[in-house]
């Protein structure tokens, strides 16, 4: 395109920032992937251009200096008409309706209809922070990243909690991105937040909830970055905050959301303890988070305690007094009637019981079982990994070269961010050794 045809389009633009950006892309030549970079990856930018997010100032001027153009050029967009409050309230009633329906997918797209239109801050913030949400039970990790990193612009007037639970969840992004050292920094800073509010007259129980959570989001996010010794103090102060429990609060352990965050501390401790090597610790704690039941803590929660049991047995030989099987037998009878992030998680593990216990079949059963459901990246990844592992073992070459194929493209869509270096060690071996064999066989 010359020089004079890009003036020409300029001055044509649109009126939308989602078409305006693309016509500004195209007209230089570039791809959603050309333009991404540090602290806007692809997947943002095309929700960008179809309307579906919204950018922050921060974001204006970044793809601004990218695009070689002044800020004013994205300036008077329409960014559609102000909702009333009473507008704004019954949306927000459909999507608490639809979240209690088991429904994020719908009640994310109603909030994104919603939030084009609120002015207000705090209303703005709880449409983002509640989509960030919605994003995250879809097992969307890179949009929750996304979305939260919307929100900090939105910081200024709003009161500290708000500021402490968007950091401590999306400490829990990052750190699922394998962004540890962000992670540990943001869940830092949430927790130091948290205990400030407790001094300073917040209601003390809330205040016990978000330091707890925040505990949990610094300890995970450290045990991921292999500092295995500030994760387990970290934890040991989590579990005082649970045996003390919040002030004033004598009813606290039958309360869900409070037996929630004290099931998850124990989780988390019995996470660290395993990857320093005391299984027994672990065991003890795996075993308080196991002991609740399902109606105290949620379906959700309820059952994914019980797969991260079965994955320190099967990796780490947890010793309990309970068999894996009979674990992962628990979850299916008290899993949601529709298919969920959960199930799809169950039938990985049982793919990795059955190879475990050499029936082969049954691992490759569970394995395509699992990805008919929502999953991560990194776990499609994982199956498809099992698919090719057993395929090969089984003799059925055809399969296992097109679920290698389905490997090599999620790797090639993926997020950088997604995939961790040792799942690009395990997709390399994969291929070399299915190039030997075929070589072999020539």
């Amino acid at each position: 395109m010359t020089s004079a045809d890009r003036v020409s389009l300029e001055r044509e633009l649109p009126a939308t920032f989602g078409d305006r950006l693309r016509a500004l892309r195209v007209s230089r030549g570039l791809t959603q992937r050309d333009l991404a970079g540090e602290g806007l990856s692809s997947s943002y930018l095309s929700r960008l251009e179809s309307g579906q997010r919204t950018p922050t100032p921060k974001v204006v001027e970044q793809l601004a200096a990218r695009l070689g153009v002044p800020t004013e050029s994205f300036a008077g967009l329409d960014s559609g008409t102000r909702l009333s409050g009473g507008e704004f309230m019954v949306g927000a009633a459909r999507v608490m309706d639809l979240l209690l329906e088991a429904r994020p997918d719908a009640a994310l797209e109603l909030l994104d209809s919603l939030r084009e239109s609120v002015r207000d801050p705090q209303d703005r913030w709880l449409c983002e922070y509640v989509a960030a949400a919605c994003a995250g039970k879809l097992g969307r990790t890179q949009d929750v990243a996304d979305r939260l990193e919307a929100i900090e612009p939105m910081y200024r007037g709003l009161p500290p909690a708000a500021k402490v639970v968007t950091a401590t969840l999306n400490a829990a992004a990052l750190r699922n991105l394998g962004r540890f050292r962000e992670a540990a920094e943001l869940a830092q800073k949430a927790l130091l937040e948290a205990e400030g509010l407790a001094n300073s007259g917040f209601a003390p129980d809330q205040a016990w909830l978000l330091r707890l959570r925040a505990s949990v989001a610094l300890a995970s996010s450290l045990a991921e970055a292999r500092r295995t010794d500030e994760a387990l103090r970290v934890c040991a102060r989590g579990i005082d905050l649970v045996n003390a429990g919040p002030l004033d609060t004598p009813d606290w352990r039958d309360r869900p959301t409070y037996t929630e965050a004290a099931v998850t501390m124990h989780w988390t401790y019995a996470g660290a303890l395993t990857r320093a090597g005391f299984v027994d610790q672990a065991s003890q704690q795996i075993q308080a988070a196991l002991a609740h039941p399902v109606g105290s803590i949620g379906t959700d929660l309820w059952c994914r305690v019980r797969i991260t049991a079965v994955y320190m047995m099967l990796n780490f030989d947890l010793p309990l007094p309970v068999s894996a099987e009979s674990l992962l037998g628990e979850v299916t009878q008290v899993r949601r009637a529709s298919a969920s992030q959960v199930d799809s998680q169950v039938a990985l593990m049982r793919a990795a019981v059955a190879v475990r216990s050499d029936d082969l079949e049954a691992a490759l059963e569970h394995a395509e079982n699992a990805l008919t459901g929502p999953l991560d990246t990194a776990d499609q990844m994982r199956a498809l990994m099992t698919i090719v592992r057993v395929s090969a073992q089984l003799g059925r070459e055809e399969r296992r070269l097109s679920a290698l194929d389905e490997l090599l493209q999620h790797l090639d869509s993926a997020d950088p961010d997604e995939v961790r270096p040792a799942l690009l060690k395990e997709v390399a071996s994969l291929s070399v050794q299915t190039l030997r064999d075929q070589r072999a066989r020539s």
